[in-house]
Order: structure tokens, then sequence, then C-alpha cells
């Protein structure tokens, strides 16, 4: 499902998904200010791996192909374990994607998207579009619960094997039912299923598309986490990170009247600060045009 962009202003994005449940075939990961640190990283490595394997029981899906398809959709990288982590708390739309640290913060970034028009998002371990798939949640908190994001995914992947009568082509249709997309995705999922974890940081690292990640910025981010911590700082919450990105976005604290659009408000509020520098600097205002 698909992957976000970062603290500019949400962009619009949509494209469409047939049967599959994922937008996107390869991860286009940015680490991002709000990325998890390495502690929270350690913590919830194995969120998504106890959740998957309990449905791949469940529903007797072959061991290891949902937490494949998971580390396609969600998957970051553990230093730790030198290897690819499916990441819970993963928001993707747009084509790009952000590993947030938490719930709370997945949550209410979420809400602020939707809040700002944006409708084709992916959410979770297994990235489920909450456009295509309006009925999976009863809410955005439900959608971010590890286990039901993955008996959603693992119950999708059981009907496309009726249809399908193979496992591959079922993982193959998870993602779109158009040829071509279909084929390359489940030849990805397979080459990460039949290496299994161990090679699943080689098998990523092919990916077309990936974007690179910073090291030399994640390690001021880094730096500047535990700052604050040592500082005695409160980590704010979810919702407070939301409104700081709805305050950076063009037009936040535009006054605009009814009936005016964001152009003709910049427009008006432009005129008006002319006037004020002319007015301050003895300058005669500039003449109305005629009508």
């Amino acid at each position: 499902m698909e992957k976000i962009s970062t603290l500019r202003a949400f962009k619009r994005h949509a494209r469409p998904i047939l049967a599959g449940v994922t937008a996107g075939l390869c991860l286009l990961w940015v680490q991002s200010a709000l990325a998890a640190p390495n502690q929270d990283l350690e913590k919830e490595a194995k969120t998504c791996d106890r959740a998957i394997q309990a449905q791949e029981r469940r529903l007797h899906i072959p061991a290891g192909l949902l937490s494949a398809i998971s580390h396609a959709e969600s998957g970051r990288w553990n230093a730790s374990d030198a290897a690819i982590v499916a990441w819970p708390w993963t928001v993707t739309t747009g084509g790009k994607g952000h590993f947030l640290p938490n719930r709370a913060d997945a949550v209410a970034y979420v809400k602020a998207l939707q809040d700002d028009g944006v409708e084709n998002i992916d959410v979770g371990c297994m990235q489920i579009n909450l456009k295509y798939h309006p009925d999976a949640f009863v809410s955005i908190e439900h959608g971010f619960d590890p286990h039901a994001n993955a008996a959603y995914a693992a119950e999708f992947l059981a009907v496309r094997f009726k249809v399908s009568k193979s496992w591959i082509k079922a993982a193959g249709d998870y993602h779109s039912t158009t040829p071509d997309l279909n084929r390359a995705y489940r030849n990805k999922v397979a080459k990460l299923w039949k290496d299994g974890p161990k090679s699943t940081a080689v098998a990523a690292s092919r990916a077309t598309h990936l974007v690179p990640v910073d090291l030399g910025r994640t390690k001021r981010f880094n730096l500047a986490f535990r700052a604050r911590n040592a500082s005695g700082a409160v980590a704010r919450p979810g919702q407070a990170i939301a409104n700081r990105l709805n305050a950076l976005k063009p037009g936040a604290n535009l006054r605009r009247s009814p009936g005016q659009n964001t152009a003709e408000a910049f427009a008006a509020k432009r005129q008006a600060q002319i006037m004020a520098w002319r007015q301050t600097n003895g300058l005669a205002p500039i003449a109305a045009p005629s009508p």
C-alpha cells in the first residue's frame, strides 16, 4: 500500500489499486525527524513478526510468506540484527513513507493527512490502504493494532489464494492484479520468502528507486533526541506533532474572507503589507486601479 510526503504541505496523490492491498512495488523510505530512535526500534522490532506469524498459523498460510510480504511493505533496517524488520507505525501516501516512532504519532499523522483531504493512505505492518479498504478497521487506532492489521492482510491473502490456487500468485494479487505489476511484485516476494530474514536486507537493497538514508542527518536527530531526554523535556504527544505539521503548510495561518480563495487572500495580504510599508516610509498610497 502506497508510501509519504515529509514536513512540507501534504500532496494529494491517488492511483488505482486493482484487487491488491498495496500501492507501491518498491519502498521509497525517507528517514525523517519523526523517525523512531534506536531504542524504540529495538523495542518494536518483533511487534509485527509476532502478529504476522500468529495469522500464518491461524489461516494455514505457508510459514514466512506473510512475513515476506510485510518486509516488502513496511520493512526498515535494523542495524542490531543486520536485517529488515516490518515497522508497525508506518504511514504511507503519494509514493513515499515515514516510520513514525509510536502508535500515537502514527494515528495523529494519519488524521492530519485526512484533515488535509488526503484519502490514499496505507497504514501499519501490512500497509492496508484506507481508501480502497474503508471497512478494514473500525478506527484509525484500530488500523495500527498489529494483530488487527495482520489479520486483515492474512484474510485478504487467503481469499486471493482461493481464486488463484497458488500462494505466490496470491501474493502478487495482494499488490495488484495488473499483470506486469503482479509479476514483478510476486517475484520480489518469492525472493524474500526463499532467502528468509537474513537475506531480506540484500534483496531489499536491489529494489529500484530506494531513497538512500542521510546518515549524518539521522545522527543529528538522534543527538537532539538524547539532549531533550537529558534535559528532562517531555516528549510531545502525537496531536502536537500533527499540529506542528499543519502549521508548516502554506496558508495555514492565512485569514480569508467568506468566499475568498487562497490566492486571493495572499494577494490581499500582500497589498496590505505594501500599503503599510509605504505609509511607514512616508510614501503616497498607490492609487486604486480605474474600473
